[in-house]
């Protein structure tokens, strides 16, 4: 798959939620795995130096579709660009998701770990694939792209205070742990799937510097084979298979 650094023209740019925005911008990649992201110039000065890493919600070879939250003063200008401006785009980079010959799967998001599941679920649906999605949000009102994923699967929605659907975790709506998973969200929801000894695959979410595995800002341990090994999430992933991230520890 081709790397591009292009100037993308921004088609839409709006708030779908508190801090939440969707963003979509002309051009786009023909084909992407579902859970790569892409590195997002957002001021063309030095001040914030570095791009920011954004999952792809969606894309096609004429758009490219994002959705993030502000959270920082990178994220907060990028906000404040306007239909018709262009952007610096990096991407497509990563490894996403490994989901082809499954016949059942379930995916479950949470927050603003929901938008790269979009894609997945629209690319497993196409392949055949009968899918359960389950999302989870603090409230109501911070529910994302619940009508998409209808398209796609049958969707059952969690909220922490009870607003919307179940009241309670995301993770309380898993009925069926043979299925295999595919998640994005809270570091907490990846322990309660390990927890669970569930299998499948989530993606991590890390400080991303360069996006292409040169900076090691990202390093993490894993196991595989029975051995600790040393992987980066902007190279190697960001997706995981489950129980596979030692948790709370990185090489420097």
């Amino acid at each position: 798959m081709n790397t591009t650094d292009v100037r993308f023209e921004i088609l839409e740019q709006k708030k779908i939620a508190p801090d939440i925005y969707q963003l979509l911008v002309s051009k786009g990649y023909q084909n992407f795995q579902p859970g790569q992201f892409v590195q997002v110039e957002v001021s063309e000065t030095l001040e914030p130096f570095l791009r920011r890493p954004i999952s792809i919600c969606d894309a096609n070879q004429n758009a490219l579709k994002l959705i993030y939250k502000v959270v920082g003063k990178g994220t907060k200008l990028l906000s404040q660009n306007k239909v018709g401006d262009k952007l610096r785009i990096f991407g497509p980079l990563g490894q996403g998701f490994v989901y082809s010959d499954i016949k059942e799967a379930t995916i479950v998001g949470g927050g603003i770990g929901v938008p790269p599941l979009l894609g997945l679920a629209k690319a497993m649906y196409q392949q055949g694939t009968k899918v359960e999605i389950l999302l989870g949000f603090n409230t109501e009102s911070q529910a994302i792209l619940v009508d998409e994923f209808k398209k796609y699967g049958r969707v059952h929605i969690a909220t922490l205070d009870g607003s919307l659907g179940h009241r309670g975790l995301v993770t309380d709506l898993i009925k069926d742990q043979g299925k295999t998973i595919f998640a994005c969200g809270p570091e907490p929801l990846y322990h309660t799937l390990e927890k669970y000894n569930l299998k499948g695959y989530y993606s991590l979410e890390r400080r991303m510097a360069c996006g292409v595995g040169v900076c090691l800002g990202c390093n993490i341990n894993v196991t595989k084979d029975g051995k600790t090994a040393r992987r980066r999430v902007c190279h190697d992933g960001p997706v995981f298979p489950i129980g596979s991230v030692i948790w709370g520890e990185r090489l420097d």
